[in-house]
């Protein structure tokens, strides 16, 4: 598993955390406190919430005017329309833990808001403005399935956990949403019923994935789309077994699906939807291996890939293309 969950304990032996911090947070539990402000801790906190939701707890729309860096996820005109109604990022970082000032907010964010859920919190070694910028990216994302541009509400915890889950095993989603263009590791904490749960990824298993934009698709949100998927790349490589069973006589079965998987997560990136297109492309990608269309000496199979025509055209136009030249299996 790409992605870790770890549930933050509370009723383990006390963690070291200044006792100056304790103080200042007396309500914070104090697996939580050093989760989030401890000496392994990342040196950024910010909280990303929904200013609907937040005003349904707190009575008004505060976030313009706290003490703390605060600042809408929208830009422009946007922002400004949609002020106490958008999603919103506030650092929450505690530079100097020895010697903590200004707490209000988060005395009243871990008393009132926090235990209903209603908001989540980033870890991250980036900026404040880094972490902002990077996070803009993902306000409306492509759709796979259609092609079409949706808001994604990654900002609301009942949207975001879930989406987690689903994309836990998935390296090319993970890249872009736990890591920065840089690497910086990015980590998520979300209250889930009454239990607080981490979620970070793997550095060593996406430190050679390639940075992709992060797509969306139908069936990350309805369970029945996604029973669907699964069988479906179950029926691609079962009959790439049934196609080639001495070639593939001594290759695991886990390896196969795998291949298939990263195929029709890549190309279906590409546009590739058609149920034979991505058959084909997860029979070369078993043979081939991963990114074999960036074998091209040319570049001409990765130009068709980023192209917008018909897919049907597209593919013809890449099967010409790919039989006119040989790679090495």
């Amino acid at each position: 598993m790409l992605l870790t969950r770890s549930p933050v304990r509370n009723d383990g032996p006390r963690p070291a955390v200044p006792p100056a911090l304790r103080e200042a947070l007396p309500d914070l539990p104090a697996g939580l406190l050093a989760a989030l402000y401890g000496p392994q801790a990342p040196s950024g906190v910010y909280m990303l919430v929904d200013a609907t939701l937040r005003r349904e707890v707190s009575g008004i729309f505060d976030l313009d005017g706290i003490a703390l860096p605060s600042e809408c996820l929208f830009n422009g005109e946007a922002a400004l329309t949609h002020l106490e109604s958008a999603p919103w990022i506030v650092d929450m970082s505690i530079r100097d833990p020895d010697r903590p000032t200004n707490l209000g907010f988060h005395r009243r964010f871990f008393a009132q808001h926090w235990p209903v859920g209603t908001s989540l919190l980033v870890q991250s070694d980036a900026s404040f403005a880094q972490l902002r910028s990077h996070l803009r990216r993902f306000v409306k994302l492509r759709v796979r399935d259609d092609g079409g541009r949706r808001i994604f509400r990654f900002w609301d915890p009942r949207v975001l956990h879930p989406f987690l889950e689903v994309i836990k095993d998935d390296a090319p989603r993970l890249r872009r949403l736990a890591r920065t263009d840089d690497g910086t590791a990015i980590r998520y904490l979300i209250r889930a019923g009454d239990q607080d749960q981490l979620y970070a990824a793997e550095a060593a298993e996406l430190a050679d994935t390639p940075v992709e934009p992060l797509q969306l698709r139908l069936s990350d949100f309805d369970p029945i789309a996604r029973a669907r998927e699964i069988k479906r790349r179950q029926r691609i490589a079962d009959r790439i077994q049934q196609d080639f069973p001495a070639e593939l006589s001594g290759r695991p079965r886990k390896a196969i699906d795998a291949a298939v998987e990263y195929a029709v997560n890549r190309f279906g990136g590409y546009g590739f939807r058609e149920h034979a297109h991505l058959h084909f492309f997860a029979a070369w990608t078993v043979f081939y291996g991963p990114e074999f269309e960036m074998a091209d000496p040319t570049g001409r199979l990765h130009e068709i890939c980023q192209e917008t025509g018909p897919e049907l055209q597209r593919f013809k136009a890449f099967r010409d293309r790919f039989d006119s030249f040989e790679i090495r299996a």
